[in-house]
């Protein structure tokens, strides 16, 4: 399933890349706190999820300079019980929109979980929790990366 999900941070492309630079050790913990987000909303409006996964396994690959951006590849998987839940493969972008702006977006596939049942599930309901995890962990590096360093 693709997922996709952007935001602007009003600070220019070359010290955005720094940024995140600077927060990388950071990037995986807050996807663990999206995504336990993400299942504490779906524990509200659907089954009981699965309480196997632990930690949120962030693999960020180094940047690479694209047409009018920065990308980085981005690796997403729960540890623990990896077939329950869902992998992303995905980029996280910057793109040039001005000396003060920068389009931050994330763009990329996951694999539900449990084959074509998963995937189905995915299509019916679960779907929107993905991208409420993708939106949550954007907005929570947008938001590290809008201010100055020593406030992250």
């Amino acid at each position: 399933m693709f997922v996709r999900y952007f935001t602007h941070v009003p600070v220019g492309l070359g010290l955005v890349q720094e940024r995140i630079e600077g927060v990388q050790s950071h990037l995986a913990e807050w996807a663990g706190v999206a995504y336990r987000d993400g299942e504490e909303l779906r524990a509200r409006v659907g089954p009981e999820p699965s309480r196997f996964a632990k930690k949120v396994d962030l693999v960020i690959g180094p940047p690479e300079v694209r047409n009018a951006g920065v990308v980085f590849p981005v690796r997403w998987s729960a540890s623990g019980a990896e077939a329950l839940f869902p992998k992303l493969v995905a980029n996280l972008i910057l793109t040039h929109l001005g000396p003060e702006m920068t389009s931050l977006s994330l763009e990329g596939t996951y694999q539900s979980p449990l084959g074509p049942l998963g995937r189905a599930v995915d299509r019916i309901a679960l779907g929107k929790f993905a991208e409420a995890t993708v939106k949550d962990w954007v907005d929570r590096v947008a938001e590290a990366v809008a201010v100055a360093p020593e406030l992250t």
